[in-house]
């Protein structure tokens, strides 16, 4: 308690007295431009930075034995991590976290980077080996950017009783501290945490002394934790455990590092192909407990094989069975976890108005994926002459000038078939660093089975204006082109294996790549609708009880204007009556919104109509 005191109260008192100095010096520095004879009436209270630390060491009080031998910056490094782990043990804390905290003089940097060296080289705190995020790999340089963890020497000196086992708060609290442990363990370059001898015995290796001091505090918590009870309960090694964990994590979107990938986690947890392999069989091997007692799986993504926890596995972590999720906390799940913005639409029969052959093959896709329709569906395939490799699931391609009821369609298809709609953001997938949008790419197919397992039904995958991501392959000649191929052939991959509900838009069909053309089932041109069906758009948005007597609902549809600007010209005399106050739409009103509407189509006379810069 002496050491916890004492460090404690060395930052409160370095805190007040670094505001103070660094204010005079301000002071100082302004008089310095003002006039040069007020310099001689001013005095710092701390003439440089080493007077600044002699002086609260000594108004501190007795420095306590274990601290003697340390220089003033390292011991002023060792308080501030101290306090920072105080006010957020969950965070890591960096180098220069620490040293801002203290240095005055930018000069002194220095100083504090070799007290930290100081502090590593006597065990008071850990340095995790990341040299491939630090700008430099010379120390001490180095540490600026290097996570901080209080190392053994400190945890001696304050004794198993002390903060560093205070007691689990809740079973989600240990979890916590867990995904935050394998965060750093996946960002460590090193062997600190790695199994890097082939003669060690995994099945009782013990990770360093971080995790023993989860442990520690697990063994002092009073309250049930069901995510430390699976340990033993399921005979789990350590780092079978963590696996676990990190797949738990990883499905919950509290870790970034892909435990599904098992070859990520045997390279996280050994290094050498000796270990590396023998760490593969440990874990995923047919003995391993959490392959037999099915745990984990293996499932079969549209990229190659992948592991994820079972609903066993999470219950023995989470300690309660999930049950069925509602819909409000499916959306916040899906947002958390994945590429994807959800939406449960209810959109009526009554509000698609398409050709009948059109409205015909939505229908027909609408039986396909029911249970009769699945039925009657593998009954055809059995008979037919050749076997069908591929998986049968309905990719729809919806094209079409705009305001045709593109996107309308797919929320109907959703709706008729009670299905939630994943829609996919272009702006999520493409990403300006090299080889993350390929990633983001195969994560969407991965994340979709996930969900697909989740739901124990397909959701409708819904990609608007699907040019974005599918157009046409160029040379490959630049960068830029040989990332859009390879997104092109990572979706053409990814299409050819799905076995789901996926519907497509454009309104610029000839900007797609030829090859998607036979991995969509259905391609289905939504046409801009004829005089008659204009007359049935006007009528299903039009407030027909509070038309004005004088309007000419055949006129207004002599326009040719699309279901979308019709809904748009309706909106807009809506806004405009209520502004007026009137109780009535009047022809006038709706011909000049709809022939405004009409002039502003994007390049409909030429150059001079256009809208845009």
């Amino acid at each position: 308690m002496e050491l916890a005191q004492y460090l404690i109260c060395f930052t409160t008192r370095h805190e007040q007295a670094k505001e103070i100095h660094e204010e005079e010096v301000r002071e100082l520095w302004h008089a310095r431009k003002r006039k040069k004879n007020e310099r001689k009436n001013m005095s710092l209270t701390y003439q440089d930075e080493h007077d600044l630390l002699n002086t609260v060491i000594g108004s501190v009080g007795r420095r306590p034995a274990s601290l003697k031998k340390l220089s003033l910056p390292a011991l002023g490094c060792l308080a501030y991590l101290f306090k920072a782990k105080i006010e957020n043990s969950c965070c890591f804390t960096e180098g220069h976290e620490i040293v801002s905290r203290l240095v005055c003089n930018p000069e002194r940097t220095i100083d504090y980077l070799q007290g930290l060296e100081e502090l590593k080289e006597l065990g008071w705190i850990l340095m995790l080996s990341t040299p491939s995020v630090a700008f430099t790999d010379q120390p001490p340089f180095c540490w600026l950017q290097t996570p901080v963890e209080l190392g053994s020497t400190f945890h001696e000196q304050m004794g198993t009783a002390q903060s560093v086992d205070r007691r689990f708060t809740s079973n989600d609290n240990l979890l916590d501290e867990l995904f935050n442990y394998l965060q750093t363990v996946a960002r460590d370059d090193g062997l600190l945490y790695k199994v890097h001898q082939a003669d060690t015995d995994i099945a009782v290796a013990q990770p360093h002394d971080w995790y023993r001091r989860i442990m520690r505090r697990v063994e002092c918590t009073t309250i049930p934790l069901p995510a430390a009870v699976a340990l033993k309960e399921y005979s789990l090694s350590v780092y079978q455990y963590l696996c676990l964990v990190g797949l738990l994590g990883k499905r919950d979107g509290d870790l970034h590092h892909d435990f599904t990938d098992t070859n990520d986690v045997i390279r996280m947890f050994a290094n050498g192909r000796i270990c590396r392999k023998r760490m593969k069989e440990h874990l995923f091997g047919e003995k391993s407990p959490l392959m037999h007692k099915k745990l984990i799986e293996s499932t079969d993504g549209s990229f190659g094989e992948s592991i994820q926890i079972t609903q066993l596995g999470s219950t023995a972590l989470l300690g309660k069975q999930e049950g069925k999720l509602t819909g409000k906390e499916l959306k916040a799940r899906i947002k958390k976890r994945t590429l994807f913005d959800y939406e449960e639409p209810e959109i009526k029969k009554e509000s698609v108005m398409l050709p009948v052959p059109i409205m015909e093959a939505i229908r027909s896709i609408i039986f396909s994926e029911s249970q009769l329709g699945q039925r009657i569906r593998k009954k055809w395939h059995t008979s037919l002459p050749a076997a069908w490799g591929s998986p049968t699931g309905s990719t729809v391609l919806l094209y079409g000038p705009p305001g045709t009821g593109k996107t309308l369609t797919a929320q109907y298809l959703a709706s008729e078939m009670k299905l939630p709609i994943l829609k996919i953001d272009a702006s999520k997938v493409l990403s300006c660093w090299v080889g993350e949008s390929e990633s983001n790419v195969r994560r969407l197919f991965d994340d979709y089975t996930m969900v697909q397992n989740e739901l124990g039904r397909s959701p409708l995958l819904l990609l608007n204006e699907a040019d974005q991501l599918l157009g046409a392959r160029g040379a490959g000649e630049h960068a830029v082109d040989k990332m859009h191929n390879n997104i092109n052939n990572l979706f053409l991959e990814g299409l050819e294996r799905f076995s789901g509900i996926l519907v497509a838009t454009t309104n610029r069909r000839e900007l797609l790549d030829d090859a998607f053309s036979r991995r969509f089932s259905y391609k289905l041109e939504l046409p801009a609708p004829d005089k008659n069906l204009r007359v049935e758009l006007w009528k299903s948005h039009l407030p027909l009880k509070q038309l004005a007597a004088d309007v000419d609902i055949g006129q207004l549809a002599d326009l040719g204007l699309s279901g979308g600007e019709i809904r748009l010209v309706v909106e807009r005399a809506v806004r405009l009556a209520a502004f007026r106050g009137s109780t009535k739409l009047t022809h006038s009103t709706l011909l000049a919104i709809a022939q405004e509407e009409l002039a502003c189509r994007m390049k409909q006379h030429g150059i001079k109509n256009r809208i845009g810069f």
